[in-house]
């Protein structure tokens, strides 16, 4: 196949980061858009120059000419949009958090591997710039075997002004239990599987295996929210902290939140990793990432090994298109993820981050809401498929 021919689903957030992937990839190009909102459709479409708009997912399905399918919906909405694009035998890139539970992300798994189609899931933080250059010092040897991952994640600050296109307001599918997946927890839910996926792609793909979750009231006078594009509020009860092994139980993790939303303060903005390993560690930025210093200058990632000096690294992509970051998670890491796509389906490869992975991570992060309200450790593999966070 020689070129991807897209219509993408859901005109929310990252609609515009995709389309900048596509429109950006001389074998992608997006014909199609499709949204509920009729106004929002055709003026995306008008203001992209895309000719066929579409209200209906099924319609497009049938009548638009492509042959891969963007879904950018709200995330009850994937596994089964997932699954007819397959049986349309479509190929696509579809939006984490993947599934609610384990058994409808297998079922619309199933679909593609029965159907012959591709299937990335946008897991950004696996195709972040910064996150892909650690990878690659890891695997390198830079800092021998790594054994120890820590996580931070303070607050996210946007930019004065988005360069993305205007948010649409119908955003509060995202703190409904049932709608978003997570029941009690949404906030976790929708961002845990971006930590989870860190965790691993940063332990050489090691797979965790035991979590456990931490709570804490929230009792503060703090008026502290959250981006002003997402309607949470600070909660009763948070989960400030997880931690957890992996199945090579010489390896183990931590998370640790601190910022608006928990009435928490961080100097260290959005998500930090520092992975520790045999010789050395690696301090490298994620998502609104800011205040890594080194020498007093502002950095992107930090290489330290025992006996040498500290190297460091930045990536300057042109800055975030939303938050007040260096680190260029929108819309490069979107960019990235897109790239691949087009080129699994091009090159026939494997998807570097599969259905089955993004499955696994919302497996991690029900573990980590299972261990939230019982108060223990939760093995990973005792998440039965059926299991949900809302129900």
């Amino acid at each position: 196949m020689k070129s991807v021919h897209v219509g993408i689903v859901g005109l929310g957030l990252v609609a515009a980061s995709h389309l900048k992937g596509y429109a950006s990839h001389p074998h992608a190009e997006v014909v199609a858009i499709c949204d509920l909102d009729k106004a929002r459709a055709n003026q995306f479409a008008s203001d992209h120059g895309v000719e066929a708009v579409f209200n209906s997912y099924e319609e497009m399905l049938r009548n638009a000419p492509i042959n891969t399918v963007d879904i950018a919906t709200p995330t009850f909405l994937h596994p089964s949009m997932t699954r007819q694009a397959a049986e349309a035998g479509m190929h696509v890139h579809c939006e984490k958090p993947f599934c609610r539970s384990v058994a409808e992300g297998l079922e619309a798994c199933d679909a593609v591997r029965r159907n012959g189609v591709k299937l990335v899931v946008g897991e950004t933080y696996v195709f972040i710039t910064s996150h892909i250059k650690a990878r690659e010092l890891i695997d390198a040897g830079e800092i021998g075997r790594p054994l120890q991952i820590r996580q931070r994640h303070g607050a996210w600050f946007e930019r004065e002004r988005h360069v993305v296109e205007e948010i649409p307001e119908a955003r509060n599918w995202r703190v409904d239990g049932e709608k978003s997946g997570g029941g009690d927890y949404p906030w976790i839910f929708d961002h845990a599987v971006h930590f989870f996926a860190t965790a691993e792609y940063l332990m050489g793909d090691a797979r965790i295996a035991e979590i456990s979750a931490v709570t804490a009231t929230c009792k503060t006078d703090s008026n502290g929210r959250g981006a002003a594009h997402d309607p949470y509020s600070i909660p009763d009860v948070d989960i400030p902290i997880i931690t957890w092994k992996y199945e090579d139980t010489d390896c183990q993790g931590v998370w640790m939140r601190a910022e608006r939303l928990n009435g928490k303060y961080d100097y260290m903005h959005g998500f930090s990793t520092t992975v520790i390993g045999e010789r050395g560690m690696i301090e490298v930025l994620g998502e609104g990432g800011h205040n890594l210093l080194w020498n007093g200058e502002q950095q992107h990632l930090l290489l330290h090994r025992e006996g040498e000096e500290t190297r460091a690294f930045r990536f300057d992509e042109g800055g975030d298109d939303v938050w007040q970051s260096d680190i260029r998670y929108y819309s490069r890491g979107h960019i990235n993820q897109v790239h691949h796509l087009v080129d699994c389906v091009r090159n026939d490869s494997s998807p570097r981050y599969s259905g089955e992975d993004g499955v696994h991570a919302v497996r991690c992060t029900l573990a980590a809401i299972r261990s939230a309200r019982e108060g223990r450790p939760i093995d990973v593999h005792d998440i039965a498929p059926d299991y949900t966070a809302y129900s």
